[in-house]
């Protein structure tokens, strides 16, 4: 049983590895016209969940924050809901925050239809279009510990050959930045 066990840990770690060295060797287009540059505080201060109450940036801090930009009509958006819940319960380094265009009404059906773990911020049309200039769906950033921009991308960057953003391309596209900030 633990030549099993043994086995398994090193097929563990070997895929590990070449995720991690898969997404080194990846280029990430990041989301073009961004609104801010890598290293500018996110704004996060006028966010505000679906019942209308403010999102407390202080509460984001402290972890790294992985954003997902989506909207209620955009289907790889919803296939992204499992993964990123998964990522969610597995990875306690990070925080993960959804923004939306949708109104407080649509974003909060859209929690309870398809079982977001994580807060959402809605109602951020101002903040997506004018501000950051976010004009497809789905998208990411991701922040550090202090909320500073390291990186976004296009979700479909992520993923299998079908074009949606998968665990492993996002764990790779994450282990990827988190490791350049240690550096």
């Amino acid at each position: 049983m633990r030549t099993y066990s043994k086995a398994f840990a090193i097929v563990i770690w070997i895929i590990a590895t070449l995720q991690f060295a898969q997404a080194e060797d990846m280029k990430y287009l990041p989301l073009s016209d961004f609104g801010i540059v890598v290293g500018d505080i996110f704004p996060l201060d006028s966010l505000k969940d679906p019942e209308g109450k403010s999102i407390s940036a202080e509460h984001i801090r402290g972890k790294v924050v992985l954003i997902n930009f989506y909207t209620e009509y955009c289907s790889p958006c919803i296939k992204e809901v499992p993964k990123l819940n998964h990522i969610m319960a597995s990875r306690s380094d990070i925080h993960v925050l959804a923004i939306t265009p949708d109104s407080g009404d649509e974003a909060a059906k859209y929690v309870k239809r398809y079982g977001l773990n994580w807060p959402v911020a809605a109602n951020a049309n101002e903040l997506l279009s004018e501000r950051l200039n976010v004009d497809a769906f789905p998208g990411f950033a991701l922040l550090d510990a202090e909320g500073r921009l390291l990186a976004t991308v296009y979700a479909n960057q992520l993923g299998g050959d079908d074009g949606h953003a998968t665990v492993e391309g996002i764990e790779g596209w994450l282990n990827f930045h988190i490791a350049k900030v240690a550096k």
